[in-house]
């Protein structure tokens, strides 16, 4: 296991330095910077609606309609299944 390098911190009146045992800390900005679209947000994302009494379960996309996968939604993130909502006479 090695040991971390001891870094001490001291201030000045202008500015803040530091100076370190180890002098491969040196960071340069042209090594690590990367330039992607990482950090976006999906704008599609993936849901699975599982049935609430069968547990039978789709994967849809957010931007599908629930009723295309075969399930039928009963209230705020609660769906059947077609079959099931048949029996329970929601369809």
């Amino acid at each position: 296991m090695s040991a971390r390098p001891q870094v001490q911190y001291t201030s000045t009146s202008s500015a803040s330095s530091y100076s370190s045992s180890d002098s491969d800390l040196s960071l340069t900005s042209s090594s690590s910077v990367r330039h992607s679209m990482d950090s976006t947000q999906p704008i599609v994302s993936v849901e699975v609606l599982r049935c609430l009494r069968c547990a039978r379960a789709e994967e849809i996309t957010s931007t599908d309609d629930p009723s295309s996968s075969g399930m039928v939604q009963i209230g705020t993130n609660i769906y059947y299944c077609n079959r099931c909502a048949k029996m329970t006479g929601y369809k």
